[in-house]
């Protein structure tokens, strides 16, 4: 018989009609599973009804059995009132926590000898949300670009590794280490949601920021030369002060409240912390994140042994201006101030090229270059009796020029030694010129390294002579 269209209708009815059969078969283990979502539904309903005094627990209602849509159903239902519980447990954190923060914030005021002009503004945010923060206010600095062209200087000079891409890194390292933060710019004071108060290492945490907030409310951290561009050195510097103020309120709130329980906190964070992203840095942010707080709190104590907060209060309205003062605090005592040497061109185009990077090294990232390319002793030994730098990287050219200043002639040649040991360690120059106070090299760059009667040192880096050549008119 040929099969005609209604017999087809027909069929195809059937056949839907079997599958439905089918699918509508129990399923014990799906049954079981449905009904412990409505014994969770049950105690998660009188959870929230026992937040509200008064009020019948009412589990909702479902009469209709199990099936896919009363799953669907249920399981909504039951997101929304671990919702309310969570908002309700936040809520109840923030109150707890703003009871705690009461003593510490008078006990910091205490401390620092200064009094908060107006409420802190405190802002809750959980692990994700601060690094997103994190790397909005850096973008608020510095563009994509202008990080890309600052790791390739860095690189260039030795401080990174080639191609290291250091927006990224830099936002993983602050948000690995930070538990709190202090924005300037928002005059906000951060925290990690779950960053409880009950903790005694967390209220250390906030002692440190408290003193960054009586910090902008009396001397302006805007004002400071924190984010400029074209001196990190300077940067570093205004940071130590900054840093190392509020790093030793918080040592001396942690002395004032040590405690059994604050001593355990303290250990239990030193060996939960995660510490992945700062040990795989490279040797230049591992040293210069901690540079603020360990060097700036031995620089602050200096001043405060002058003449206690007073004398810190002082360094606000002039600021270190360099790593050198803040390594030796003598230098920035001294009446006057020993301050850096600017280093100063005239036309800074070159093959009709300006420069993508016009940075300052200082004698704490010279130290440190050298402790990664020689040994931490050369560091220190050559990178003392420095005096100014500056130095300029063409990406069009892959060409650095970096002028050096040191305080004698005895400064400029344990530099220019060193820089000639880690450049020989670094690129294995091929037929190198040595002499007295000069070392050149034409493969597998070219390398100009000379000292001049100034007490000066100049490098130039590039694998094109005619760059060389140009560059050579920069002294």
């Amino acid at each position: 018989m040929a099969f005609s269209s209604r017999s087809r209708a027909c069929g195809a009815v059937l056949l839907v009609g079997l599958l439905v059969a089918g699918c509508e078969k129990k399923d014990p283990l799906a049954e079981r599973k449905y009904q412990i979502l409505l014994e969770e539904n049950t105690r998660l309903a009188q959870a929230v009804a026992a937040l509200q005094p008064g009020k019948t627990a009412e589990p909702a209602a479902h009469t209709e059995g199990y099936s896919p849509a009363a799953v669907t159903k249920i399981t909504a239902e039951n997101d929304h009132l671990r919702d309310i519980l969570a908002g309700h447990e936040h809520q109840k954190a923030l109150a707890e926590n703003k009871a705690l923060r009461e003593p510490v914030e008078k006990q910091v005021t205490e401390i620092r000898g200064l009094q908060f002009k107006e409420p802190i503004d405190y802002q809750v945010l959980n692990r994700k949300q601060i690094k997103e923060t994190m790397a909005g206010k850096l973008a608020e600095v510095f563009s994509e670009k202008e990080f890309h062209q600052m790791a390739e200087a860095m690189a260039a000079i030795g401080l990174l590794p080639p191609n290291y891409p250091l927006r990224e890194k830099y936002i993983d390292l602050l948000s690995e280490q930070v538990a709190a933060f202090y924005d300037q710019h928002a005059h906000k004071l951060f925290m990690y949601e779950d960053a409880t108060l009950e903790n005694a290492q967390n209220r250390v945490v906030l002692a440190h920021e408290l003193t960054h907030a009586l910090q902008d409310q009396h001397f302006g951290l805007k004002r400071m030369p924190l984010e400029i561009k074209n001196d990190d050195d300077k940067a570093e510097a205004a940071s130590a002060l900054v840093e190392g103020d509020a790093t030793l309120v918080m040592s001396e709130y942690m002395m004032k409240n040590m405690s059994k329980q604050m001593f355990k906190d303290s250990m239990v964070a030193s060996f939960t912390q995660n510490m992945k992203q700062l040990e795989t840095a490279p040797r230049y942010l591992r040293e210069m994140l901690v540079f603020p707080y360990l060097r700036g709190q031995e620089f602050c104590s200096a001043l405060y042994g002058r003449g206690g907060y007073e004398e810190i209060d002082k360094a606000y309205a002039h600021p270190p201006s360099s790593t050198a003062q803040i390594l030796h605090p003598e230098k920035y005592l001294a009446n006057p101030p020993e301050e850096p040497i600017v280093v100063e061109w005239h036309d800074l185009q070159v093959k009709g090229h300006a420069p993508t990077a016009d940075n300052v090294v200082g004698e704490m990232g010279t130290r440190i270059l050298f402790a990664e390319w020689v040994d931490a002793m050369t560091g220190e030994t050559a990178a003392a009796g420095w005096r100014g730098d500056r130095y300029l990287y063409y990406a069009d050219g892959e060409a650095l020029v970096w002028k050096t200043i040191w305080a004698s002639a005895k400064d400029a040649t344990e530099f220019f030694e060193a820089e000639k040991q880690l450049l020989e360690k670094r690129f294995k120059p091929v037929n190198a010129r040595r002499s007295e106070r000069s070392y050149e090299a034409d493969a597998p760059r070219v390398l100009r390294l000379h000292q001049t009667d100034a007490n000066e040192v100049i490098l130039i880096d590039t694998p094109h002579a005619d760059w060389a050549e140009t560059l050579g008119a920069f002294r």
